[in-house]
């Protein structure tokens, strides 16, 4: 998602504009689907029984090559579970010439605000917006905090592999196998800044945010976005506390909390 503060006005203007997420609360009866070697299967193009999406009321839809896409606009769908620490990888792919703007939330307390309540990498066709790779809301960006390092984003056209990497204050996000984001949520201990003293939008310190949630997928007012391949392997065994149903006043973290 690409939210700034230029007359674009991409943002959390969309976000806000879209208050009728699809609600995402655990469900005790989901199954997820593991592999052989320990991944949950999130995504893989035969089902979307791992998220809270009626694709038909929500404008998703899985193609003939089983990849998931918006259909029309509508709100961003969540994850039936929450998560803590893990390894995610996906493949994702924005459309030349047409504006593709979407993003992976991820550790959403709240699917119903997920931007003030969780962190975002960007999923954005830069070319269109004529984006710098290293902005603050470019592709790979943890958005609004970390801009990437390098660049290494494929053509608009072409699949991105996205791998973040989250293990309690520690985010990296590999953008085709080369590490662009490196993050120590422990240095946001102030509301609306970042470590180094320049702005952000978020009301709540991001150091403060539950170190676990749910994950979602942006849907930008229909713009076209393509994801396959989703999938996750836990990292640890600490497991969810909450379930995104508590006021996030209630649940953010206490200064030097583990």
């Amino acid at each position: 998602m690409k939210r700034t503060i230029l007359p674009l006005c991409i943002g959390a203007f969309a976000s806000a504009a879209i208050v009728f997420v699809a609600l995402a609360q655990p469900e005790p009866s989901y199954q997820p689907r593991i592999d052989k070697d320990g991944w949950e299967i999130l995504l893989d193009g035969k089902d979307l029984n791992a998220w809270n999406v009626d694709p038909d009321r929500d404008g998703w839809a899985l193609n003939e090559q089983g990849e998931l896409h918006p259909t029309k606009g509508g709100p961003t769908i969540f994850t039936k579970q929450r998560y803590c620490d893990f390894v995610l990888e996906l493949d994702a792919k924005v459309a030349a010439g047409k504006k593709s703007n979407s993003g992976l939330f991820f550790r959403v307390h709240n699917p119903g605000d997920p931007v003030n309540t969780g962190m975002e990498i960007q999923v954005l066709d830069d070319v269109s917006y004529g984006v710098n790779w290293d902005s603050m809301n470019a592709n790979g960006a943890l958005y609004d905090l970390v801009h990437p390092s390098s660049s290494a984003s494929s053509p608009p056209g072409e699949w991105d592999h996205f791998r973040l990497t989250v293990n309690d204050n520690l985010v990296t996000v590999e953008l085709n196998g080369k590490e662009i984001v490196q993050a120590d949520l422990d240095q946001w201990t102030t509301a609306n800044q970042n470590p180094n003293g320049s702005h952000n939008k978020f009301p709540h310190a991001i150091g403060s945010l539950p170190r676990e949630g749910f994950l979602g997928l942006q849907n930008y007012g229909g713009v076209p976005v393509w994801f396959r391949n989703i999938r996750l392997k836990p990292l640890t065994d600490r497991k969810p506390q909450y379930t995104g149903k508590e006021p996030i006043a209630d649940v953010l973290r206490k200064p030097d909390a583990k």
